[in-house]
């Protein structure tokens, strides 16, 4: 693959407009991103890339958030995440790029829906059924492995945990532990190439500047618009990599 300036423009803008997002929603950055980037580049430039960039973000929100790990609770769902990874990996190594395309908008797409269906499910607060959290948290990390979208396991627990702060606390540790290990297995899987660093490389200042407009919009913006304008950016990504996959296998 050669990283041509229209390349990097291209990788520059998309990552703008997607940690914009979660800078101002606090989410969805690889829900964006990834339909996008797919356009022109494959996942496993993609995946690999984009993790160099969560890695020490998750790090220092992790630390931000230290006192409120829920340990018994998160830790099992840590190891069934992290069995989840390797095969992911796996997949993203070896299966063909337009598959994964596909497989990737269809992801999307259903997490889109799931979040903008939530409010019309009633809320089941403190459920308690440890084989589905070990199920959801086991697909999540396939889907972590191939896509770097860990959302399933977040879409569970939102409405599971028992308050915002534990929510937010375990769900902060689970991505780092995540992001380790998956960085650890694709380094072992030859999966950080010279074109993931240059992608990482071009990623970081795109972020920065979207954390800095983010912080200025945030304040002047309804973040219950915002939210829906992104579940419905993530729907519409999710629809049109979908196509382009499945007519051009490409």
């Amino acid at each position: 693959m050669r990283f041509t300036p229209g390349t990097v423009l291209f990788i520059f803008a998309a990552q703008l407009l997607a940690y914009t997002v979660k800078g101002l929603i606090g989410f969805g950055n690889p829900l964006i991103s990834a339909p996008i980037l797919s356009m022109q580049l494959d996942n496993i430039v993609i995946t690999p890339g984009t993790l160099l960039l969560d890695c020490p973000v998750n790090g220092y929100i992790t630390w931000k958030n230290r006192k409120n790990f829920q340990w018994r609770r998160i830790l099992p769902l840590l190891l069934a995440n992290l069995c989840g990874v390797i095969p992911g990996a796996w997949l993203l190594r070896f299966s063909l790029p337009w598959a994964i395309k596909t497989a990737l908008g269809a992801v999307v797409v259903l997490l889109g829906v799931e979040m903008a269906t939530r409010e019309l499910r009633p809320k089941r607060e403190g459920i308690d059924r440890p084989w589905l959290r070990l199920a959801v948290a086991f697909f999540s990390g396939v889907c972590a492995g191939v896509f770097g979208i860990n959302m399933f396991i977040v879409a569970y627990l939102q409405r599971a945990a028992k308050d915002y702060g534990e929510f937010k606390g375990s769900m902060c540790f689970l991505f780092l532990g995540e992001n380790l290990f998956r960085l650890c297995t694709y380094a072992l899987s030859g999966l950080l190439t010279w074109e993931v660093l240059l992608f990482g490389a071009v990623s970081v200042p795109a972020a920065a500047l979207a954390m800095a407009l983010a912080g200025r919009l945030g304040p002047r913006l309804d973040e219950s618009k915002l939210q829906k304008g992104a579940i419905v950016l993530f729907i519409l990504g999710g629809v049109s990599i979908i196509v382009k996959s499945l007519l051009f296998h490409t």
